[in-house]
């Protein structure tokens, strides 16, 4: 097995110290270099790959924001982490857009084996190298057009309050995937994970998102993204947020529900990454689905050896959003034929993909399947009399959002 490289960068020579004895048990399975500037680092990188790089904001000459985004261009599958004792609104905008984690000092040792290892090991679901590079580009996802502008012009009005702005974020997976990064960033010292977006925008307050949504455009509009004949930012938004309020009803545990809805609504962002990341190999995935009508999954694995809900897992893994979303999101459309026991968030979002793509009968969804969702699926979820009552929910949504 070969060892994790793990590239630690900071001007303290007496926080390099820390970490070396903090993380000294680690020699075994982690080849751990340590250095103190941002030239250094990047010296070290061009001698051989590193998996992750840890690094700290404030550092004379360059800085943290500027090392790890000269990173993420030129070594570009490699895990950016930031590893900072400053906290303030700027240095979270700086380091949004070239960081896929963020920690604080002091930093606990097992945090920071934890963060560490979970990024490795996410890096697994992506064995093709190259695919692992497109995803470490992507440090902003699109928007809807329409939707971007009304959040912006909502943030600028004098009367906005948390509760506007998170149905506005609801409604958009790749808002929704960037606010939920920022808030479970140990920058905000949250005691446990949040999956719940009206949550997050609460507790981040309208001025952050502000400076996020207005000075750093770290929601970019659609436009960004390439157009593609038969993909439809616009339709995914919509389906996403059917798929996301659906889950979401199927649970009675209002943590599990938050989850869930959370999952569902940005269960396909890994089509945006293909999208945004390689159009000329997403443009022939989508050909072949509506040329031969098969399924978004089957030809993505076939034509990219992986499909848009490892990447999309893999991506939100890397940003931190919490294992329960990760989870749920890399298994919506496939739960193994033997799984039991009662329904949860991972179960719910995968339900309401089945339920929903079926209803909306949309070139590429819901063909991969092993058919339509009949009570002998719901069984091994313990809801084997509830499929009416889903089919209810799927049809209220799917009216609500236009798309009946």
């Amino acid at each position: 097995m070969i060892n994790k490289r793990i590239l630690f960068v900071d001007d303290e020579p007496s926080v390099l110290e820390g970490l070396r004895d903090l993380l000294r048990k680690e020699r075994k399975r982690w080849d751990m270099v340590f250095v103190q500037s941002g030239d250094a680092a990047l010296a070290e990188l061009a001698k051989g790959r590193f998996d992750v790089v840890v690094s700290d904001m404030r550092m004379p000459g360059m800085d943290g924001a500027e090392l790890l985004g000269r990173v993420r261009d030129l070594h570009p599958s490699a895990t950016r982490i930031v590893l900072s004792g400053h906290a303030e609104r700027e240095a979270v905008t700086r380091a949004a857009t070239v960081a896929h984690q963020f920690l604080s000092k002091p930093c606990d040792g097992t945090v920071l084996r934890e963060v560490i290892d979970r990024t490795c090991e996410l890096r697994a679901l992506l064995d093709d190298e190259a695919l692992r590079r497109i995803v470490g580009e992507i440090a902003k996802l699109p928007s809807v057009p329409a939707t971007y502008l009304e959040m912006t012009q909502k943030l600028a009005s004098q009367d906005a309050g948390p509760a506007d702005i998170a149905r506005i974020v609801e409604r958009d997976p790749a808002m929704s995937a960037k606010i939920l990064q920022l808030v479970n960033s140990s920058f905000f010292g949250l005691a446990q994970k949040m999956s719940s977006v009206g949550a997050a925008v609460s507790y981040l307050g309208l001025e952050t998102l502000r400076g996020l949504a207005l000075s750093l455009h770290v929601f970019s509009a659609g436009a960004d993204a390439p157009p593609i004949a038969g993909f439809s930012l616009p339709l995914l938004q919509r389906s996403s947020l059917i798929k996301a309020r659906v889950a979401k009803k199927m649970l009675a545990d209002p943590k599990a529900a938050e989850a869930a809805f959370t999952a569902g609504l940005v269960c396909d962002v890994g089509k945006i990454v293909l999208a945004l990341g390689m159009p000329a190999r997403f443009t022939q995935v989508v050909e072949a689905v509506q040329k031969e009508n098969r399924s978004y999954v089957s030809v993505e694995r076939e034509q990219l050896s992986v499909s848009h809900a490892e990447i999309g897992a893999y991506l939100l893994g890397v940003w931190g959003l919490p294992f329960v979303v990760v989870e749920a999101v890399a298994w919506h459309h496939g739960l193994t034929a033997t799984l039991e026991g009662a329904l949860d968030a991972k179960s719910a979002v995968h339900l309401a993909n089945r339920l929903v793509d079926e209803k909306l009968a949309l070139p590429g969804e819901g063909s991969g399947e092993s058919g339509p969702v009949d009570e002998a699926v719901l069984q091994r979820f313990g809801v084997g009399k509830e499929l009416a009552r889903y089919r209810a929910l799927v049809d209220t949504e799917c009216a609500r959002s236009g798309a009946a």
